[in-house]
């Protein structure tokens, strides 16, 4: 009985053995060739920005650029190897050298002497328009709160001078969106981080912080209707509400 539990057992391991050296040939062949591994568990660290893929006796550490749900070839840094390898994308990145104007993720965003500070990603879940009022950010709601921040933003930018501001606004069923404008001067752009993880009432599938990039930032009137908008092209009555043009708020 003995000799026949220890033959079970180790034709058990010999099949882990051998299941792990055919995953690990294939998976290895995927993430070379840059394709996301197929045989292994996936875990998404807690603000999104690492993926780890744990197969058997081997795993991938993945630094995405925007999202973990993005396509796999977007992300910034990869890496595969046993159990215990550690891996971890420096910070002092390209992105931190002087002729670098380029802001390409999350974590190129949150690294800016504006920003660095500011990390979206590290707020509480129970986050309110209150606590946005007391962090200094421009609230928009049945009242206005900071709204200095908006002039100073603007003015900002039409001196071509790096600006940030955080605005705040709820839906209409009260849950709070957040949206990070940050301008850049070093490449002319204007970026935004939204902020929709606590929007309970959207898709679950829509409820992620994304990264946009866009070349202007205005007042546009639209049918009585005066919005702070940003945009990559001329604005016209039939773009208006198309990709080219994100729609922070209405003014009035």
């Amino acid at each position: 009985m003995k000799k026949k539990l220890c033959i079970g057992v180790g034709i058990f391991f010999m099949i882990l053995i051998v299941t792990g050296i055919i995953t690990n040939y294939i998976d290895s062949g995927r993430v070379t060739t840059g394709h996301e591994p197929k045989y292994c568990i996936k875990i998404v660290n807690n603000d999104g920005s690492k993926v780890t893929y744990l197969g058997l006796g081997y795993k991938v550490i993945r630094y995405v650029g925007v999202s973990p749900n993005e396509p796999y070839e977007s992300n910034t840094g990869v890496k595969m190897g046993n159990w215990f390898m550690k891996y971890e994308l420096p910070i002092d990145s390209e992105f931190n050298k002087e002729n670098n104007s380029s802001i390409s993720n999350l974590n190129d965003f949150y690294n800016t002497e504006l920003t660095k500070n500011r990390d979206i990603r590290n707020l509480s879940k129970e986050y309110t328009s209150f606590d946005a009022q007391k962090d200094n950010c421009f609230v928009i709601g049945e009242m206005v709160h900071n709204d200095n921040l908006y002039s100073e933003f603007m003015e900002n930018y039409k001196n071509k001078k790096t600006a940030f501001i955080r605005v705040a606004q709820n839906t209409v069923e009260g849950d709070l969106i957040l949206i990070d404008i940050l301008y850049y001067e070093k490449s002319d752009k204007l970026y935004i981080v939204t902020d929709n993880t606590r929007d309970k009432f959207s898709a679950e599938t829509d409820r992620i912080i994304e990264l946009k990039e866009f070349n202007y930032i205005s007042e546009y009137k639209n049918n009585n209707h005066l919005y702070w908008v940003l945009y990559n092209e001329d604005i016209t009555e039939e773009n208006f509400k198309a990709d080219n043009v994100f729609v922070i708020t209405t003014i009035n």
